[in-house]
């Protein structure tokens, strides 16, 4: 689904500040830059097998003594 350059394109147009980025002839403009780390992690994920796991986690409490 994404590709290794589309990847470094959108990293490289996150180090230099910039907010939008065009991938395969579409414009893509993201609100912040923490909206642009969370998509190249998901991508990351993606590309590296990784992005199609859930992980469940469940809060336990003890009596406390």
């Amino acid at each position: 689904m994404y590709s290794q350059d589309q990847l470094q394109k959108l990293k490289d147009s996150y180090a230099k500040g910039v907010l939008s980025v065009e991938l395969a002839g579409e414009k893509v403009t993201f609100t912040s830059g923490a909206e642009m780390r969370r998509r190249i992690r998901d991508i990351e994920g993606t590309i590296s097998g990784g992005g199609n796991e859930m992980t469940v986690s469940y809060a336990t409490a003890g009596r406390g003594y």
